[in-house]
């Protein structure tokens, strides 16, 4: 969990006032999955965002191809619900595969990331996603189907130990 910080400001996932303290739990679970996914994918930058309450709140990363600016900082940095692809993933359940970012509208640069492509799934599904995580390489046409069905099986089993799956 290094490089996390879990005393970060409170998120609420959706309106609900009832997750807003869960953050510590929420960056553990996060940073968890991100380094998992970071071991399978160790080129790539792999970050994994939460729902708060005006887009999604970088809950963990693992930095690949890059370099850390020092401007992205787990629990501060925001992607909004529109105009990223990110969120198109998380409004709309499915899963994102940009072969060539360049040619994506909705992509939305990293500061020090060499982004060319990006695989991107929901964590939960249509209507119920809870997250996103986000991969990318530095490499066009980087991502296959096998890294679509691996990443997808790390999403499945996120959901499932999402930390508010209880309480939900």
């Amino acid at each position: 969990m290094s490089g996390i910080d879990t005393t970060g400001p409170d998120l609420r996932i959706g309106a609900d006032s009832r997750f807003e303290h869960a953050w510590p739990l929420i960056a553990a679970w996060a940073a968890h999955l991100a380094a998992i996914i970071g071991r399978e994918q160790p080129t790539e930058h792999v970050a994994v965002f939460v729902a708060g309450d005006t887009g999604l709140r970088l809950a963990a990363q693992v930095w690949g191809a890059g370099e850390d600016t020092g401007e992205v900082v787990a629990g501060e940095w925001l992607v909004p619900f529109d105009e990223s692809v990110s969120g198109r993933v998380f409004r709309t359940g499915l899963a994102a595969l940009c072969v060539d970012v360049a040619m994506d509208p909705d992509f939305r640069p990293f500061p020090g990331v060499r982004t060319r492509s990006s695989l991107t799934v929901p964590i939960g599904p249509p209507g119920a996603v809870v997250a996103v995580i986000n991969v990318e390489s530095p490499l066009v046409s980087s991502f296959s189907i096998r890294d679509y069905e691996r990443l997808s099986e790390r999403a499945l089993t996120a959901y499932a130990t999402f930390p508010l799956a209880a309480s939900t």
